[in-house]
């Protein structure tokens, strides 16, 4: 690990993320819609294949993104959810 990010829109004092939420972090932390980003805690889930996970809530979603051996979630708020989720889909392709 050791991918950090502060400031901006990145709230928490929690600034670590796993690889593959450092990408997603990376690609929607500059687009316009985007208006916060909380990072979360990071469990060891052990081994398995990496993916995400949208969980709607109000004014953006919840996700849930696992690495080979973490998890970890982010709440992003956004003023067009459809707009934002395309990013992040791009981002992890």
């Amino acid at each position: 690990m050791g991918n950090h990010r502060a400031g901006g829109k990145i709230t928490r004092s929690h600034t670590t993320l796993i690889d593959h939420a450092a990408r997603i972090v990376d690609a929607i932390h500059d687009r316009p819609e985007v208006t916060k980003i909380s990072l979360g805690m990071i469990s060891n889930i052990g081994r398995g294949k990496p993916g995400i996970k949208f969980l709607p809530i109000t004014g953006g979603f919840k996700l849930v993104v696992r690495g080979n051996i973490s998890k970890q979630e982010l709440f992003v708020y956004t003023k067009d959810p459809e707009v934002t989720r395309m990013e992040v889909l791009s981002a992890i392709r």
